[in-house]
């Protein structure tokens, strides 16, 4: 898995994930979503257009960002879902929570 962070002139930050995000790299994501929600960031975009495989501990890491940006009042959306990686979220009932909105790509 690889993670780039991008921000714009609004300082809201974009963080596009590539690869599988899984229980070996579940951690790693969770600091950078957290230390993006605490810190500069007035919002926070999670790219998963490059992702090709998220397991339950990836679901719980971007549960976790977006509670802990609601609780700071972040806008927090995820975009780029699609394939089967919408197929997992739309099965675990969370793709409307993550994407608020934001439509995935049919498979």
């Amino acid at each position: 898995m690889e993670i780039g962070v991008s921000r714009g002139d609004g300082a809201g930050a974009v963080i596009a994930i590539t690869g599988e995000i899984d229980v070996s790299h579940a951690a790693t994501l969770r600091r950078t979503l957290l230390a993006e929600i605490a810190g500069p960031a007035t919002s926070v975009t999670v790219d998963l257009t490059g992702v090709t495989f998220l397991d339950s501990s990836g679901i719980s890491v971007l549960i976790a960002g977006h509670n802990a940006a609601t609780e700071a009042g972040v806008p927090y959306l995820v975009t780029g879902v699609t394939g089967r990686v919408a197929h997992v979220l739309t099965i675990t009932g969370v793709i409307n929570k993550l994407t608020e909105g934001t439509r995935p790509e049919p498979s």
